[in-house]
């Protein structure tokens, strides 16, 4: 998408659209009062209306103008995000191809919120639709009235190429399993490598062997599919800290031998929604110049019963030389997250931060759209929380409660795979990684709500991209 900005918007501008902000009473938020004349009747008989979010389109043989109603109250960044959002979905089947938007005088979070509302809210997969090329057309130009912000059309810039990493995310999410597996996931991270934004090494199962990590591969041993261990490294010159960003890609989980219900398995795809996290930060990186190394650690592995797989009960030794009995075969993201938080020690990291959609129960816990996170280092903790808030881009701390390990006690290895009790399964899978993540500063991001049964303003139903905003915007808070 074009970025722009204005100071007058050309007369007659053919499929463009002004997205005018104004409270319940008709004010304008952003811009000069004037914009409301338009509005001022339908104001004044009721129709507009009170409630946030509200649209009033306005139609034009010159410039369509849309005014979003942000409510009675003062409007805040998230309610921008959601608003324009919100706007861009209904202007798509109009096929508008430029949108101006009044900026003037916003503070810098509701800029960036605006920004972010129209690149995460134009979002569509339209890969495997055979009609794609009658399906609205997505907006080609972006244009913003900055006048008394502040902000910069380079800030503007960042914060969209961001949201393009939200989108990678997002349609790795959603591709589907027959396409989407461990050997294609690995050469995307190549095809990436190639476009500039960092260097790609992949590990093959015989370098995995080498590696000695037994609990990624009695994951990957009951499928055709063969397992990869994907490390980007985005290293400029400089680096102020090194950051490891670990994800979880499970292409596929059926739940091994321990399979799961047949309701639950068309969105299992997306159980690599840790991995593709991470991806979509490791390819804005060069874009930003963020001036950090960040490492991105994916290991990749396709989970499926047959006669090979892995059997509840089977022991294996961990890279980090821990043995793990494997009490259920449906809780193995915490198995190759393990043998790749160890990994991680070779960069000698400042911080490290985990991301997976692991546990069923966080979705009990927290809902369908908050993330949950633990952790050892609680200003990495706390950064976390307060951006993921700032940017509608939520998380909620738990506690690594120390009695819960009593939970994984095993009678024949050093831990269990699984708590010997169904209550509080997101905070014994923290337990369980921190085994191997204890020598670090460690955030562990449970993100089961990334794979949403729903759609938003701004996020669509499947994958959401999460923890790609509010991790790159916490770098620069812990450095």
């Amino acid at each position: 998408m074009k970025i722009t900005t204005y100071k007058q918007i050309p007369a007659k501008k053919k499929a463009a659209c002004r997205l005018v902000f104004v409270n319940s009473k008709g004010d304008v938020l952003a811009g000069p009062k004037k914009l409301a004349d338009d509005l001022t009747p339908f104001v004044e008989n009721g129709e507009f209306g009170k409630s946030f979010g509200t649209p009033f389109y306005i139609p034009s043989t010159g410039t369509r103008t849309l005014y979003m109603n942000m409510g009675e109250k003062k409007a805040t960044a998230i309610q921008f995000r959601r608003a324009t959002g919100k706007a861009v979905k209904l202007l798509k089947p109009k096929n508008i191809k430029t949108l101006y938007i009044d900026c003037q005088g916003l503070d810098e979070a509701s800029v960036r919120a605006v920004v972010e509302g129209v690149t995460l809210g134009s979002y569509d997969y339209l890969d495997y639709k055979s009609d794609k090329d009658q399906a609205p057309k997505s907006l080609e130009e972006m244009s913003l009235n900055l006048k008394n912000t502040g902000v910069t059309l380079k800030k503007v810039q960042a914060w969209s190429s961001i949201s393009d990493g939200v989108n990678l995310a997002r349609d790795l999410m959603l591709q589907p399993p027959n396409d989407l597996y461990p050997e294609t996931l690995a050469k995307k991270a190549k095809q990436l490598e190639k476009e500039g934004c960092f260097k790609a090494q992949i590990l093959k199962q015989p370098e995995i062997e080498k590696e000695n990590m037994n609990a990624l591969l009695s994951v990957s041993q009951g499928s055709e599919k063969a397992p990869r261990f994907i490390i980007m490294d985005y290293n400029p010159k400089g680096a102020k800290k090194t950051f490891v960003l670990v994800g979880k890609a499970v292409t596929f989980d059926s739940g091994g031998l321990s399979l799961k219900p047949s309701s639950a398995m068309p969105e299992m795809k997306g159980d690599m929604g840790g991995g593709a996290t991470v991806f979509g930060i490791m390819a804005s990186l060069e874009k930003i110049q963020c001036p950090h190394r960040v490492v991105g650690l994916v290991p990749s592995v396709e989970n499926m019963p047959s006669g090979t797989a892995t059997r509840p009960s089977d022991v294996v030794i961990s890279r980090a030389g821990i043995s793990i009995e494997i009490n259920n075969t449906d809780a193995e993201g915490r198995l190759i997250l393990a043998d790749a938080l160890d990994y991680a020690k070779n960069f000698k990291p400042d911080y490290v931060i985990d991301y997976a959609t692991l546990t069923g129960a966080c979705l009990v816990a927290l809902g369908p759209k908050i993330c949950g996170i633990m952790g050892n280092h609680q200003k990495l903790v706390d950064a976390m929380v307060k951006v993921g808030y700032s940017l509608d881009d939520p998380f909620w701390q738990l506690p690594l409660e120390e009695d819960y390990e009593a939970l994984l006690k095993s009678d024949v290895a050093d831990v269990s795979n699984i708590a010997n009790t169904r209550w509080g399964g997101t905070i014994t899978a923290g337990l369980f990684l921190q085994r191997f993540a204890k020598d670090y500063k460690w955030a562990h991001c449970d993100i089961a709500a990334s794979i949403l049964e729903k759609p938003d303003d701004f996020n669509p139903k499947g994958g959401s991209g999460a923890g790609v905003r509010t991790t790159i915007e916490v770098f620069d808070k812990m450095s």
